[in-house]
């Protein structure tokens, strides 16, 4: 059985000859990964920052949950960066101008596994970052709300 993720796309065969497209996208993988890096050190500093508040909302169970799930995500960045690099340079077997069937083949396939290993972690860090902002919104006007019933 064919994975649903399949279904969604339909590539040109030009596509896949064209190492400029090719080139271009994993250019924006890789620039959309490195903000998230950033965004993802705001986030864990936004957690650590906050912990008080948390603690004192009864939300450090939920938080250590994000925290967590967080640190998980961080820690799978460098390995995809990683792979994108490699994918970049693998791209060469598209540009040499030899006629090797397979070693495009095995090109394109890790290309759509790339682009879906990075569209299921997009997928997980939005979710999670969703998350984390809603439970801070959360926090932050019981905390709003407590300090104007002290006043």
């Amino acid at each position: 059985m064919k994975h649903p993720y399949f279904n969604q796309y339909k590539f040109k065969y030009l596509e896949w000859n064209d190492s400029d497209i090719i080139h271009e996208a994993t250019l924006a993988w890789q620039s959309q990964l490195e903000f998230i890096k950033d965004e993802q050190a705001f986030l864990k500093g936004l957690l650590a920052e906050n912990t008080l508040k948390l603690l004192a909302e009864s939300c450090f169970e939920m938080a250590n949950h994000l925290a967590t799930d967080l640190s998980k995500l961080s820690e799978q960045l460098p390995e995809i960066l990683e792979r994108i690099q490699s994918h970049r340079n693998d791209i060469i077997v598209l540009i040499d101008e030899k006629d090797e069937f397979q070693k495009e083949r095995a090109f394109q396939d890790a290309h759509l596994l790339l682009e879906m290993r990075i569209g299921t972690y997009l997928e997980k860090y939005h979710t999670l970052k969703e998350e984390i902002f809603t439970t801070m919104q959360d926090v932050f006007k019981k905390s709003k709300n407590r300090q104007l019933l002290k006043s």
